[in-house]
């Protein structure tokens, strides 16, 4: 038998609210140009949340989701978010009594569009540290309560989401491969959101060059950690700021449109919660089999990036 000493990913699910924001229904509430939302930024539809759902209705959504499909419950709540139900208490808390689950140990996570990957961050080490042994890794964000809807630079590229996994003991070999983060706080005006009032701004050439410059480092050292190649991934699964950052991160890396996902021209920019979305998109679309390999890549706010290599493991499969 094979010893489990790796920690992988046991369930996977998302949630995107309500029915798809068109461009054409963006054009009319805003009086954008739908050209220049397709030529610019390669999104077709996005997700709004109803003005009474919260950030934690959306991430207990996810939750259920990914718990479902795993074969064990969980006993920590990591979320990674920018837009909390409120300063306090954390929105993991409100999504532990969502779930049902009291006494489970619950925290938020801030690292912008990272959100996600800095939250698996957070609960892998938890796990070394004998904390918990199933975590919940939950990415949410409502991002159009905080973007200007007149804006036709920003209004169009976010939507709302939720993603979440469920984390446990894998064989050998399988799992969480490598983490790699990064922040440097001297870029902060790039992206900002603002505590007291104002809409979210950004600076969209900015995060476009922090992008491309560190995402491949960060993607670069994770592989290095992992001691593997980047020829050697079956997918990678980057933010999705917008399609055409990401089909150009693609091709700067060298890897073909199939395996680098574009579901931002379905979504949006879902924030903190892309990564997951993405991630629980891509496996439904065409579920990773045993043995496959894939990358997590995110930059966000802050400025912030993070990366997963990960060994996917099917015990259906593999036993």
């Amino acid at each position: 038998m094979m010893t489990t000493t790796s920690l992988g990913i046991l369930g996977v699910g998302h949630h995107l609210p309500g029915l798809p924001v068109s461009n054409e229904a963006m054009a009319e509430t805003a009086g954008i140009d739908i050209e220049w939302i397709r030529e610019r930024t390669g999104i077709e539809t996005r997700h709004r949340a109803a003005p009474e759902s919260l950030t934690s209705d959306l991430a207990t959504q996810a939750a259920h989701r990914a718990l479902e499909t795993a074969p064990a419950g969980t006993d920590m709540i990591v979320l990674g978010t920018s837009t909390p139900d409120g300063l306090s208490p954390s929105t993991a808390c409100h999504v532990q009594r969502n779930l049902g689950l009291g006494g489970v140990p619950a925290f938020d996570v801030s690292a912008g569009c990272s959100g996600f990957l800095y939250a698996l961050c957070v609960a892998s080490a938890m796990v070394a540290a004998g904390l918990a042994r199933h975590p919940l890794v939950v990415g949410a964000d409502v991002m159009t309560r905080w973007v200007d809807p007149k804006d036709e630079r920003v209004a169009p590229l976010f939507g709302d989401g939720a993603g979440a996994v469920l984390l446990g003991p894998v064989p050998d070999g399988y799992g969480i491969l490598a983490l790699e983060m990064w922040a440097d706080g001297s870029l902060s005006e790039v992206a900002v959101m603002p505590h007291h009032g104002g809409w979210f701004r950004m600076d969209g050439r900015g995060v476009k060059r922090v992008v491309m410059e560190m995402a491949p480092k960060i993607l670069e050292a994770a592989l290095a950690k992992a001691g593997v190649r980047l020829d050697q991934l079956d997918r990678l699964l980057v933010h999705q700021a917008n399609p055409k950052l990401v089909r150009r991160l693609g091709d700067f890396v060298g890897l073909p449109p199939e395996a680098v996902p574009d579901y931002g021209r379905l979504t949006g920019n879902t924030a903190g919660a892309s990564v997951a979305v993405t991630f629980s998109m891509a496996h439904a679309e065409r579920p990773f089999r045993d043995g496959d390999l894939f990358a997590l890549l995110a930059v966000g706010a802050g400025m912030t990036a993070a990366a997963a290599i990960v060994r996917w493991h099917d015990p259906a499969t593999a036993a």
